[in-house]
């Protein structure tokens, strides 16, 4: 069963709660939880529960194929669908990011395709990606 700390269960009822019952959903609240650490975590214990669960029910070359397939492309749907919610972050955030240092700043891509592999080659592209929006934003 997937434990949650009281920070992960509250930004997922948070957004549970938005989901289901505001007429307009804010794009600004969902963007921010979207790239939030805490989704990240989130994700990840629930798709280690999911794992589990087919592995259980006798899927398990459903499921190697599936993480096979799962990886990080700058180039992918998922590749252009990060950088869409990039442009909708504050300036303040923005400018935050733009002055990460190369290492920080590939941490933070890492952590935004996570629970995704991916190569470095694909993380330097989402980074430079990143920058570049810093720097045309700010």
């Amino acid at each position: 069963m997937v434990e949650l700390d009281k920070y992960e269960l509250h930004a997922l009822h948070k957004l549970l709660g938005a989901v289901k019952f505001s007429e307009k959903i804010d794009s600004y609240d969902l963007n921010e939880f979207a790239n939030s650490p805490l989704n990240t975590s989130i994700l990840k214990k629930v798709r280690e529960e999911h794992i589990r669960n087919q592995q259980a029910a006798g899927n398990s070359d459903l499921i190697e194929k599936w993480l096979e397939n799962i990886k990080f492309r700058f180039e992918s749907e998922t590749g252009k669908a990060i950088p869409n919610l990039l442009r909708h972050l504050s300036p303040s955030s923005l400018e935050t990011l733009g002055n990460l240092k190369k290492e920080e700043l590939q941490a933070f891509a890492i952590g935004l395709v996570e629970p995704l592999h991916s190569e470095t080659v694909e993380i330097e592209k989402l980074s430079d990606f990143i920058k570049s929006l810093a720097k045309e934003k700010v």
